[in-house]
């Protein structure tokens, strides 16, 4: 019996897409080669410094979104990652969301991981490490 509900289950297309949005460059960019190092089945690391761009790509299905919740160092009027969060959720709830911040406020973090079904890893010297074993599950 489970053979068949496998057969008739349709299981996500895996697209080897991740998104990264992150307005700190040189972080951005060498999570980006981690994660391009780390799993050769990724196909595509695209890197946004801030959520609204983002936002405009989304229709590439990515396998997951790392985001950082403070993105306003470059540009001051950029939405928080929780404010583009919920809008990712409200057109693509069941997309992969990693929330990867140094944030301190613990609400903040509750309502990623609750109320918006995120992961949640703290910047630190093994986020790296924590954002792999999260991605290891989703591609």
């Amino acid at each position: 019996m489970s053979f068949l509900k496998n057969l008739f289950t349709s299981k996500p297309t895996k697209t080897g897409i991740v998104f990264i949005v992150e307005d700190a460059t040189m972080y951005a960019k060498t999570l980006a080669a981690f994660v391009k190092s780390t799993f050769p089945q990724i196909k595509e690391v695209t890197i946004f410094p801030v959520g609204e761009t983002c936002l405009t790509e989304l229709d590439k299905n990515p396998d997951a979104v790392i985001i950082d919740y403070f993105l306003d160092s470059r540009y001051e009027d950029a939405e928080t990652g929780l404010e583009i969060i919920k809008k990712i959720r409200a057109t693509y709830p069941k997309l992969n969301i990693i929330v990867l911040s140094s944030q301190k406020d613990l609400s903040v973090v509750r309502e990623a991981m609750i109320t918006y079904h995120c992961s949640y890893v703290k910047k630190d010297e093994k986020a790296f490490d924590y954002v792999g074993e999260l991605l290891k599950e989703i591609v």
